[in-house]
């Protein structure tokens, strides 16, 4: 059978008779009774019973309708988004965005607000967690794409990187190496630090050289957000170690940040699914991530 075989049958189930279905499909009554009679040689039930010229659905039709009412809301519902994904007035529906948790606070509510404004018909859904559950998201399907360093921990992922990023001291305001215009590893001896999780990349290689290089440092909080880290180095608990990208949104009276040198950018980007394409709406929001990422790096430079 085929739709419009149900069509057919629908509407004259609705109209009530060949008659009025021809008016309303705009087909010809040889046509419409080519369909129905076609239609029940193929399901092996007749349908209607041919009274004069009229029909009169039998208890059998009944049983069908609702069935094919169902059928023609969901073709109905297809039919517009085809349309709409040809216009890209839709842009694919929804968006599931994998991010740190610490971006998701600061960088994006800005850019959803403009990149909303351009696409009123999508949902954007966010998820956080640190960049290891990140891509289990995105590996999983759960997210559409995922904002991670690179390179990532599971190599299968297509990866397209948007941006660097150095890192920065977030140091409590009366702090004295507040008054220094750049930090660097030999002057944290004997300091209390801010460190992000252990299973971060970056943490491994930081105290790898702390231990090489520094005496006395000491890990005084371990927090798992950029966001944390700062907030508790605005309480005078430590130094915060963290990236630059996310430190410049933290900017108050109680903080400096001073940059950490030697500067070792770490890449970030994009990852998804190999052969999963990407809907229109996804790569729409992925390019307004980079403009933001762009705009602040290029107001970092002196």
């Amino acid at each position: 059978m085929n739709f419009k075989q149900l069509e057919v049958f629908k509407t004259i189930m609705e109209a009530g008779s060949t008659n009025a279905a021809v008016n309303v499909l705009g087909l010809s009554q040889s046509a419409i009774s080519r369909q129905l009679s076609a239609l029940e040689e193929e399901i092996g039930l007749q349908l209607f019973l041919r009274d004069k010229g009229r029909l009169v659905p039998r208890p059998e039709a009944y049983q069908l309708i609702e069935e094919v009412e169902e059928i023609s809301q969901g073709v109905s519902r297809l039919r517009n988004k085809i349309s709409d994904a040809r216009s890209g007035s839709a842009a694919q529906g929804l968006v599931r965005a994998a991010l740190p948790s610490s971006m998701a606070n600061t960088m994006l509510p800005p850019v959803l607000a403009a990149f909303m404004k351009a696409h009123p018909r999508v949902t954007v859904e966010v998820l956080c967690g640190p960049y290891a559950d990140i891509e289990r998201m995105v590996h999983n399907r759960v997210a559409s794409f995922g904002f991670v360093r690179l390179p990532t921990e599971d190599r299968s992922f297509s990866c397209r990187p948007i941006t660097r990023s150095s890192s920065s001291c977030v140091i409590p305001r009366k702090h004295p190496l507040a008054a220094r215009p750049s930090i660097e590893l030999a002057d944290l001896a004997a300091c209390d630090l801010i460190l992000l999780g252990r299973q971060r990349v970056n943490r491994n290689e930081l105290e790898h050289n702390l231990r090489r290089e520094v005496s006395g440092y000491r890990c005084r909080l371990e927090v798992h957000s950029v966001e944390t880290a700062c907030a508790c180095a605005a309480q005078g608990l430590g130094i915060a170690i963290v990236p630059t990208m996310i430190a410049r949104y933290f900017s108050q009276k109680s903080i400096v940040i001073r940059p950490f040198l030697p500067d070792s950018a770490a890449e970030y980007g994009i990852i998804t699914l190999p052969g999963v394409p990407l809907s229109r709406a996804a790569q729409a929001l992925i390019d307004s991530i980079e403009q933001a990422l762009a705009k602040g790096s290029a107001a970092e430079q002196p």
